[in-house]
């Protein structure tokens, strides 16, 4: 009884943490839902968390001194052209991310400038988002504007279930669509229009720990291919591991391989698997032997989790998005100035993964101009500014994805080891675009890997295998 009680304490602590990083902008709110599964919670607990976690977080969520970074545009006035509601209306947001001061501070912000219009808020877990929007559409109800994965915007676009943006877009002097970072912005265009506006991204980089690889002898990050294995190698002894992977993940983490390799995930018009080609193959050979380096505790593991290996020195590398750098801040304080980040090592070109959330417009709303507004004022400079990179004292952990603000002299003030990340914006590659079937088409990928990484299959065979029941999965669109 006494070992359960501990447990469940423990659980308890850890939700507040997940918490309080939510609500102060250091974690990403796309992996809040991930980690409390992680921890044990049932999805209606996190849901529940989601909903309670205002009760711990500081309401004031911008100092009256802090100004944001980004053009400071006249908020009440950023389309003009569009009339305002001529009588009060209600619309609808869901999103994962509903309770956090910051959201709320700017709808309070939104509906001053806009007193005809209410924003209710729909809480909606982040990983049961896209089950629950496409329900709404399918019964013709959904709600009148959404945060979403950005991953997932190509699949509604394609189904006419989202709002062309471009008509608004026109008219509007806060949003710019040359304005975003390509990648970015391809994530949310179906047939070049644009269907959502990005709002937060990030990048994968290499986090090293700095100890080790002095203990190593090892001067400087890797930059390539060759020195990335050599790394891995000299790092790894009796007791400590030079890079870590994750076979539940394995395919979103061997996407940067094979696109540095000059491979390619789909043909141009996404028809056709292309990942099993040489330069594929080649990548992925490259991949699936970094497992020998890597800890087996963890293979069956996820890449949250695996934390605890870098942070306890067992893993000497260990290839994460930002949002990493925010955990390791907040989790592991004392270790602070024993690890950084760096680009991913680099082969025929830079590339890497993105992550990130877009605004959309549900087609079956009732409210159209109305959500226009709302996404069009969280996507003004400085509030996407805000969002992103957050305040002093609480700082963010995702970059806005928006080349006037990453250029701004101020961008890396709040939190400088964003700098990295950013600068990688620019070989940021969108996934499974432009086939909204794709994600069926990884599953297999990611299970193929999985099994070369575990030594079941060679890393070429799972690529063709996995190649072939994707097509079968393109086929049937």
């Amino acid at each position: 009884m006494a070992k359960q009680l501990e447990t469940t304490m423990g659980r308890q602590d850890a939700v507040q943490r997940l918490l309080r990083d939510m609500a102060a902008g250091r974690l990403s709110r796309r992996r809040f839902a991930q980690r409390g599964l992680a921890l044990g919670l049932s999805a209606s607990a996190v849901a529940s968390a989601l909903r309670g976690g205002t009760t711990m977080a500081r309401q004031d969520a911008t100092p009256e001194a802090f100004t944001p970074i980004g053009e400071a545009l006249d908020l009440a006035n950023l389309s003009p052209d569009i009339p305002e509601p001529t009588e009060p209306v209600t619309i609808t947001f869901a999103s994962w991310v509903n309770e956090t001061p910051m959201m709320i501070m700017l709808r309070e912000r939104f509906q001053e400038v806009h007193p005809t219009i209410t924003v209710e808020f729909q809480g909606v877990p982040a990983e049961e988002m896209d089950a629950r929007l496409t329900t709404q559409v399918a019964g013709g109800n959904p709600p009148d504007s959404v945060f979403l994965d950005q991953s997932s915007v190509v699949d509604y676009a394609s189904r006419n279930a989202l709002v062309d943006l471009e008509p608004y877009i026109a008219q509007s002097v806060a949003v710019r669509r040359d304005d975003y970072i390509g990648a970015f912005l391809e994530s949310v265009l179906w047939e070049d229009r644009m269907y959502g506006l990005p709002y937060d991204g990030e990048t994968t980089g290499l986090f090293y720990r700095t100890d080790l690889f002095e203990a190593a002898g090892i001067a400087a990050p890797p930059a390539t291919w060759e020195e990335l294995a050599a790394a891995a190698q000299a790092l790894t002894t009796e007791d400590q591991y030079g890079y870590i992977m994750f076979a539940p993940e394995a395919a979103y983490y061997w996407y940067p391989y094979l696109w540095q390799n000059g491979g390619e995930l789909l043909s141009e018009d996404g028809a056709t698997i292309l990942f099993n080609s040489e330069a594929g193959k080649e990548a992925a050979e490259f991949y699936v032997g970094l497992a020998q380096y890597s800890p087996p505790d963890f293979l069956n593991s996820n890449s949250y989790d695996g934390r605890v290996a870098f942070a306890t020195g067992q893993v000497g590398m260990y290839v994460a998005g930002a949002w990493f750098a925010s955990v390791m801040q907040d989790e592991y304080p004392d270790i602070t100035d024993l690890w950084d980040a760096a680009p991913l090592p680099a082969k025929e070109r830079c590339a890497t993964t993105i992550a990130g959330d877009a605004l959309v417009i549900p087609e079956q709303g009732q409210n159209h101009d109305a959500a226009w507004k709302w996404i069009e004022f969280l996507s003004a400079p400085q509030n996407m500014a805000l969002w992103a990179l957050g305040t002093p004292g609480d700082a963010g952990s995702v970059l806005p994805p928006r080349t006037s603000l990453l250029e701004d002299p101020g961008v890396f003030d709040l939190n400088p080891i964003l700098e990295g990340f950013a600068e990688q914006m620019g070989c940021g590659i969108t996934g499974g675009a432009p086939n909204p079937r794709y994600g069926e088409v990884e599953v297999a990928l990611n299970d193929a890997l999985g099994r070369a990484i575990y030594g079941e299959i060679d890393a070429a065979t799972a690529l063709d295998e996995a190649a072939l029941e994707g097509e079968d999965i393109l086929g049937r669109g």
